[in-house]
């Protein structure tokens, strides 16, 4: 893992919970006040440590082989980079991280890639948070209704874009 000399201690705290899926740890690293903006939709935030833990559960209840894979930053502002796995398939995170005056994490924001991981995440973490209490029930069907979208894309990205991709133009095709 790639991190600066120093890290301010909640982000040091932080970076080791989630390297070790420790939920309690990184919840006291959380500002009363912390918000969490969705990776998936600007539809809404999470708001709290309370609700920010059960993200982070979530999340951690659907990924495998979590990696913490850097942490870069200065001052109020840190990235965390991480890889794992999502049925098997690769999902980057990036997590955005803020400080309030007291040193602890006020703002979340995550960033997350490849699309097809990213549907397929968004289509399964909803019933987890509906079931966890943050989000109402129908909000867990909703997102449920995105795994065929998830499966399509998986596709294009598999069977697709190999063919397409940089280097694929054909000798003496048109360019356009």
């Amino acid at each position: 893992m790639t991190t600066p000399p120093s890290l301010p201690a909640a982000i040091a705290a932080w970076v080791e919970a989630d390297r070790h899926l420790e939920l309690d740890a990184m919840r006291a690293q959380l500002a009363p006040t912390v918000v969490l903006r969705s990776p998936l939709t600007d539809a809404f935030t999470f708001t709290g440590p309370d609700a920010v833990g059960h993200v982070f559960g979530a999340a951690f209840d659907l990924l495998s082989d979590i990696e913490i894979t850097r942490v870069t930053g200065h001052g109020d502002d840190w990235v965390v980079h991480g890889t794992n796995t999502l049925d098997g398939h690769n999902l980057e995170e990036i997590q955005w991280l803020h400080l309030d005056a007291d040193g602890l994490i006020d703002e979340v924001t995550l960033f997350i890639r490849p699309v097809p991981a990213a549907i397929g995440l968004f289509a399964q973490i909803g019933n987890r948070l509906a079931t966890r209490g943050v989000l109402p029930r129908r909000a867990g069907v909703a997102a449920a209704s995105l795994a065929p979208f998830a499966a399509v894309f998986r596709g294009i990205e598999r069977f697709v874009m190999p063919r397409v991709g940089p280097g694929r133009i054909r000798r003496g095709a048109a360019r356009t």
